[in-house]
């Protein structure tokens, strides 16, 4: 009897020692979500290293574009507002996006103002408003002073709308490099789960433990042997 649990603790021992030496399984939504962080990160984990360092790469030449693009945007505006302040006669030099939208918009500022009049004398003859609410309209719409401006040539207009297109040409295409980080790190995680899916499967292949018992009719025992294939 004593040999018997000898022999029993021996197999356990020897099935502990085999499970604790085994590669362990990696999970499937881990490498998901290492890959939705960082693209390439969940491939790494699952041991495919070329996958891995194309998403990283990828993702690295994505978020430099991406900077880029807006620090040429950046430029840009600088370089229609130098433009606006050298030939359309405004006065001011860094106003809100919405002037330089009017500047490109409206050839001067008198054919704006002209739009604002009108409006401000429908309000105040059909649509019931106070002299003190046309006079208050007029005060906050009006471009007059240092905010007046006239192109004075259509083709500089032209020129400015141009420069004003530029920057936002970039920042379009800024848009697209934040689109292309979004697909590659969807691309990236399925990559991920593919890659973890091959690792477990090797391991369950290569590493089978298994455990045969049977009977030896001819010594009249029973047998009992742990295989371990690698």
């Amino acid at each position: 009897m004593k040999h018997k649990i000898i022999l029993i603790a021996l197999v356990l021992i020897l099935l502990s020692t085999a499970i604790v030496n085994a590669e362990q399984r990696k999970s499937k939504v881990l490498a998901a979500l290492m890959s939705l962080a960082v693209p390439g990160t969940g491939e790494l984990y699952a041991k495919n290293t070329a996958s891995g360092l194309a998403s990283l790469a990828a993702e690295t030449l994505l978020w430099l574009g991406y900077y880029s693009f807006r620090e040429q945007a950046k430029w840009a505006e600088n370089d229609y507002k130098k433009y606006a302040e050298a030939y359309s006669g405004t006065h001011l030099t860094d106003a809100e996006d919405d002037y330089y939208t009017m500047l490109q918009d409206y050839y001067s500022s008198t054919e704006y103002n002209n739009y604002v009049y009108l409006y401000a004398r429908n309000g105040l003859y059909y649509g019931n408003w106070t002299q003190d609410e046309y006079d208050q309209f007029l005060d906050t719409y009006l471009y007059i002073g240092n905010a007046a401006w006239d192109w004075g040539s259509t083709d500089v207009w032209y020129r400015y709308g141009e420069l004003r297109r530029e920057k936002n040409k970039y920042l379009i295409i800024s848009k697209f490099t934040v689109a292309g980080m979004l697909v590659n790190r969807i691309v990236s995680m399925i990559k991920a789960v593919y890659s973890v899916h091959k690792y477990n499967k090797g391991i369950t292949e290569e590493n089978t433990l298994s455990v045969n018992c049977g009977y030896d009719y001819m010594k009249q025992r029973f047998t009992l042997s742990l295989e371990k294939r690698f």
